[in-house]
């Protein structure tokens, strides 16, 4: 064996280590990435199995048109209310007031949500609150 051939494996041996340690810290830095995403999912998951929430139609103030809706924790998780969205007849209430902003278990809270309703024409219509964990609850208004 010469030399060159010598010096040839031994190059293509420092290039194949070279290669192997980098391919190794992409792929180590992606699996920590994955497990760490799997884990979040997981947190996600159970919280969003502990989240329930009860919507209660109120009422309307027919001048203006100002629907009052409870929204009662039936979970056993703190609620950040100013993570959920709320829906009013297929269309996302952009700045719906929320009274209080964390809800604990057991305890309530009032939305007020504008519409173009009053107490006579808002019979029948839906209003949907996706939860902090993506649970949606929906209460269709009935006036009786």
């Amino acid at each position: 064996m010469g030399f060159s051939e010598i010096y040839g494996v031994a190059f293509l041996s420092i290039i194949l280590l070279i290669s192997i340690t980098v391919i190794y810290g992409t792929v180590d830095s992606n699996l920590n990435n994955i497990l760490s995403a799997n884990d979040d999912h997981a947190y996600n998951l159970l919280k969003k199995s502990k989240e329930n929430l009860t919507v209660q139609y109120e009422g309307i103030d027919s001048d203006s048109g100002i629907l009052n809706i409870t929204v009662v924790n039936n979970g056993n998780i703190l609620e950040d209310a100013s993570k959920w969205t709320v829906i009013f007849e297929g269309d996302v209430v952009n700045n719906p007031v929320i009274e209080k902003t964390y809800i604990e278990p057991l305890s309530r809270t009032q939305i007020y949500i504008e519409t173009i309703y009053n107490s006579t024409t808002i019979d029948d219509k839906r209003v949907v609150i996706s939860g902090e964990f993506g649970t949606t609850f929906l209460k269709t208004i009935d006036v009786n």
